[in-house]
């Protein structure tokens, strides 16, 4: 049976390397395009433009640096005139440590992950991998307090179950193969306390791994991020697909499937996010495209009825342009040859059932998805911002949804800054 064409030797990777010497760069940057979506402002902040998690409300937005552009830290905006966004702080990070993804876990504690560089250990051995807690009660100059040490290279993604306290990191740990599921109580969010973890069988050193080794490359079944659902965890796991645990103990996680078309019909890999919105028994599963000029099919979205909670069904995709069913890569070669990513990444994870979808799609911008019936969705807005002479198309990255306002918040992943934009489409 025949796969979708992935290549041998892409270009990949986390940071600049990924987009030099590559080939279809573009010479002219693109203009704005937009449907049901207007721009309300834009900020370059101050130079570090190249962004990651946004955290935003009650006039305060916090947006982690990407480190694409060399730029480690935080950038803290006042946001209570969105039309004026202001700069206000900028905290500066040691590179030794990505520091990417940012939670405010309530009015008083910010806390952000540490995931140590491999390749700078040695320059900063005093670095620490885990998390970070700062000290917010003065929103625009947040204190740092400690570091919450998980072992090895630390924590690559947080995810904060507000119901439950409890937070679930993707983390990495001595003894074992990938990122794993590690669970802190946050009963008191200053001192978290870790209580359980979880994994896939073969992460564990000397464990058969349950994946087939063939169409799983070597390193890539460990969790991206686990979403909560009730007494559940909701995983996306990189290349092994999707995965729920039952985490009614949550000392105690136990697996309960894992489902992969990446796998079994050679569907792009890389499952980023996958989440039940809250009073939705269906499920977003989200992959991120981690390579260019789609050198491996692009990330998309894929909704799951789980109204049988053991047996995941996937019912629906969604794709902004038609692609071909064979090869999974848009029909229109405009997205493949920017010398950029094309695809899904970063969903609004704090959405609930009633809720639109936003989502970054890397070169094609931000895509908006009525998803009120999950067997046929579809997109009733968007918005592409314009290139600069540098980066001649943008690479949207990361999407907020300010509950008190109404306004969107995305960043870009390799220098294109903050864009504050409106949803004017049908609700």
């Amino acid at each position: 049976m025949s796969r979708p064409y992935f290549h041998p030797n892409p270009i990949r990777g986390g940071g600049p390397e990924q987009y030099i010497g590559v080939e279809h760069q573009l010479t002219e940057p693109w203009p704005e395009e937009s449907h049901n979506v207007r721009l309300v402002a834009h900020s370059d902040l101050n130079g570090w433009g190249d962004a990651f998690q946004i955290q935003v409300g009650k006039g305060i937005c916090y947006v982690a640096a990407s480190g694409v552009n060399g730029h480690d830290g935080m950038t803290i905006l006042d946001v209570r005139d969105p039309a004026n966004p202001k700069i206000v702080n900028q905290i500066v990070d040691s590179p030794a440590a990505r520091t990417h993804k940012v939670l405010r876990i309530t009015d008083q504690v910010l806390l952000t992950n540490s995931e140590l560089r491999p390749g700078l250990r040695n320059r900063y051995p005093d670095a620490v991998g885990g998390l970070r807690i700062f000290d917010c009660s003065d929103p625009i100059n947040p204190k740092f307090v400690r570091y919450i040490e998980t072992g090895s290279f630390g924590v690559h993604r947080p995810i904060y179950d507000r119901k439950r306290k409890l937070l679930y990191s993707s983390g990495h740990k001595d003894g074992f193969d990938g990122k794993i599921l590690q669970i802190h109580d946050m009963k008191d969010p200053w001192k978290p306390e870790l209580i359980g973890e979880g994994w896939i069988p073969g992460q564990r050193q000397g464990e058969t791994p349950c994946w087939d080794t063939q169409h799983v490359e070597d390193g890539g079944a460990w969790i991206h991020e686990g979403n909560p659902w009730g007494n559940f965890v909701t995983a996306g796991y990189w290349d092994a697909g999707i995965a729920m645990f039952d985490c009614t103990d949550p000392s105690k996680p136990k697996l309960m499937w894992r489902h992969n078309p990446h796998e079994t019909h050679g569907w792009s890999g890389c499952y980023h996010s996958f989440l039940v919105p809250p009073g939705s028994e269906f499920g977003i599963a989200t992959q991120e495209t981690t390579t260019v000029n789609c050198d491996h099919p692009p990330a998309h979205i894929t909704f799951y009825d789980l109204r049988n909670v053991n047996h995941p069904l996937p019912i629906s995709t969604f794709m902004p342009h038609d692609i071909d069913p064979y090869t999974m890569r848009p029909i229109d070669p405009k997205w493949s040859r920017t010398g950029a990513r094309y695809g899904a990444h970063n969903i609004w994870l704090d959405m609930e059932k009633d809720d639109l979808i936003y989502i970054c799609w890397f070169n094609a911008g931000l895509r908006i998805i009525d998803w009120s019936n999950p067997f046929k969705p579809k997109e009733v807005g968007h918005y592409i911002p314009a290139g600069t002479k540098e980066r001649c198309c943008p690479q949207s990255n990361d999407v907020q949804v300010d509950r008190d306002t109404g306004l969107i918040y995305m960043a870009d992943r390799w220098g294109l800054g903050l864009h504050i934009l409106e949803y004017t489409g049908p609700q």
